[in-house]
């Protein structure tokens, strides 16, 4: 038998609601496994949330209102359940930031707004040392 198929209204839910757990794990800045251990789930599970793969439980969403010191329906606002939309935008998804990945990247693709970091006199003892 194959596995019975999913409602696509609750994977727009579970789509919304993991948006608004990754945006406040974000603001927070914290890292999935920090998260996942407060609620005793694996990093692998809070990814699944936040893609919207899984669905949180009544549980485990209180559970994360309370450890974000938010209200439980804060990962309900913006979803209307009238005809199962979401009001999030791709700008309201907060970009993932990694320091490895952000340093590695500056040195192999430098980022053009940091040319103006480079002072005068920097520029003028790198022309002196060329000329010599």
């Amino acid at each position: 038998m194959s596995a019975k198929p999913k409602d696509p209204n609750s994977i727009r839910f579970n789509i919304h609601v993991g948006t608004k757990l990754r945006n406040i794990r974000l603001k927070k800045q914290l890292n999935q496994s920090k998260v996942a251990s407060e609620i005793n789930v694996t990093f692998q599970q809070i990814q699944k949330y936040e893609k919207g793969a899984n669905g949180l439980s009544a549980f485990l969403m209180g559970s994360l209102a309370h450890f974000f010191d938010v209200q439980v329906s804060y990962f309900t606002e913006g979803f209307n359940f009238e005809n199962f939309t979401s009001h999030l935008k791709y700008e309201d998804k907060f970009p993932e930031i990694n320091r490895c990945n952000q340093v590695r990247n500056e040195k192999l693709y430098p980022n053009p707004n940091s040319y103006n970091d480079i002072s005068d006199s920097y520029i003028e003892e790198e022309i002196k040392s060329i000329e010599q």
